[in-house]
């Protein structure tokens, strides 16, 4: 079970298994084991891939679990049955019941306008996502279609696919100086959840690397 034991700490009831980004244990009672998901054991060159960019750890045993994450506000995602998509920089942990299918946003639409992992959760069960201060989730319709920042975008729902644009406009409005300017569309029935924050961490990837990187997410 999750539950955020203040707006910046998670508490997870730990009786199996669950999965944390690396470094968010904060303390534990009970008995608890921490295990790297080993890249050398992936069951795939994309699986490797995955679990060398965005490592995740497995606490297992049974116990009562603090998490944070540099400070960073908590907040907490049940799913029921369905899915959703989450930055992987911005995912803290989630609980073992869930499927994950790493992947990489947009990545058929060329280097300049790639490079951001995500991760798609499925099933049921918790999902605890940081965010630099108070996200705010907004619907999405046919009629209202939204256009968000990558650099703020934290997840989205799993009927949604995002497209990843350009506007000349954007550059001079967000002052990403040099970078590409790109927007993220999303069309359809669902929601995103944005922050008040543009992440630094989003497209860091050099072009080699994320050439490589398109070519493996893609299959």
């Amino acid at each position: 079970m999750f539950t955020q034991e203040s707006d910046r700490m998670l508490r997870i009831d730990v009786d199996g298994g669950v999965w944390l980004k690396p470094g968010a244990a904060i303390a534990y009672r009970g008995h608890i084991a921490f295990d790297r998901l080993p890249t050398l054991r992936a069951h795939s060159v994309k699986d490797a891939a995955f679990r060398e960019l965005t490592p995740i750890v497995r606490a297992n045993g049974r116990g009562r679990l603090f998490c944070g994450h540099r400070g960073e506000h908590v907040r907490v995602v049940e799913l029921k049955g369905e899915s959703m998509f989450v930055v992987s920089d911005e995912l803290l942990a989630f609980e073992e019941s869930l499927q994950f299918d790493p992947g990489l946003v947009a990545h058929g639409v060329g280097i300049a306008a790639g490079g951001m992992l995500r991760v798609k959760l499925s099933g049921t069960g918790s999902v605890a996502i940081i965010t630099h201060g108070e996200p705010m989730k907004l619907i999405v319709t046919p009629e209202d279609p939204v256009n968000t920042d990558p650099h703020a975008t934290i997840a989205w729902s799993g009927g949604l696919t995002p497209l990843l644009h350009t506007d000349l406009s954007w550059r001079s409005v967000f002052r990403h100086g040099g970078q590409e300017p790109v927007q993220m569309r999303f069309e359809g029935h669902g929601y995103v959840m944005v922050q008040p924050y543009e992440d630094p961490r989003r497209f860091t990837f050099d072009a080699a690397s994320l050439e490589k990187l398109s070519a493996l997410f893609a299959g």
